[in-house]
């Protein structure tokens, strides 16, 4: 009496299938998500740019960044040892020290209702310890005519003989990227040009670079043309 079932062959030849449609899926799941948060934060920046728009109408002026460098209060929820941030939507009233700090784009007029949107390719579990707060944030940086930079500890002159402010405009607002790598290289702890280099997603998903947006640009596509490329 014969016994109907699957041989051993076919058990493997099952396997092996499962195993390459798994190969082919996995990675385009994976790309998938990529590119989802890429949408989401093309997405954020765009309800942001709104905001400082909206508050540039209305004041006259853009609004400042955040740096604890220029006296601005220190966010209390950071863990020990974390860096305090820079180069972050400044709220408002709120976060300032003495008795006047101007006007921010939460308080007291509320442009946007949380002007620290979380940038979705840090994990919600990385601390500041591990990931700087202005990276774990969209990161905004405001610029005079004469191409300052404001609430950013970088060498200023840098932004200036770049002309930053001619490529960008008033501002600029960005992410960390899917690389999540501010500097975009590995092990960078320094050399600030390479942070404005342009996420391009025709160089792979996951490929070095910021998601930037700024006053001139609604998606930034180059980077400042006298940045030093090999920096």
């Amino acid at each position: 009496m014969f016994r109907k079932g699957f041989t051993l062959i076919e058990l493997l030849i099952v396997v092996a299938i499962i195993a390459i449609l798994a190969a082919i899926a996995v990675p385009n799941f994976l790309e998938a998500q990529v590119r989802a948060k890429v949408s989401r934060v093309k997405s954020d920046l765009r309800t942001l740019a709104t905001a400082i728009e909206a508050y540039t109408v209305d004041h006259n002026k853009q609004p400042l960044d955040y740096s604890v460098g220029r006296g601005d209060r220190a966010i209390s929820n950071l863990p020990p040892g974390a860096l305090q941030p820079s180069g972050i939507p400044h709220p408002g009233y709120g976060e300032g020290t003495g008795t006047f700090r101007g006007p921010g784009l939460s308080t007291p007029i509320a442009y946007i209702s949380d002007c620290w949107l979380k940038d979705p390719f840090v994990s919600a579990t990385e601390s500041s310890l591990l990931v700087d707060y202005d990276q774990q944030v969209y990161t905004y940086n405001w610029f005079t005519p004469d191409g300052v930079l404001r609430g950013v500890n970088s060498p200023v002159a840098t932004y200036q003989s770049n002309r930053y402010a001619d490529h960008y405009g008033a501002w600029r607002i960005g992410s960390i990227g899917p690389d999540r790598n501010w500097y975009n290289a590995p092990g960078a702890t320094s050399g600030v040009p390479r942070a404005s280099i342009v996420y391009d997603p025709t160089n792979g998903t996951v490929s070095y670079g910021n998601i930037w947006r700024s006053q001139k640009e609604g998606e930034v596509k180059t980077r400042p043309p006298l940045d030093n490329s090999s920096n």
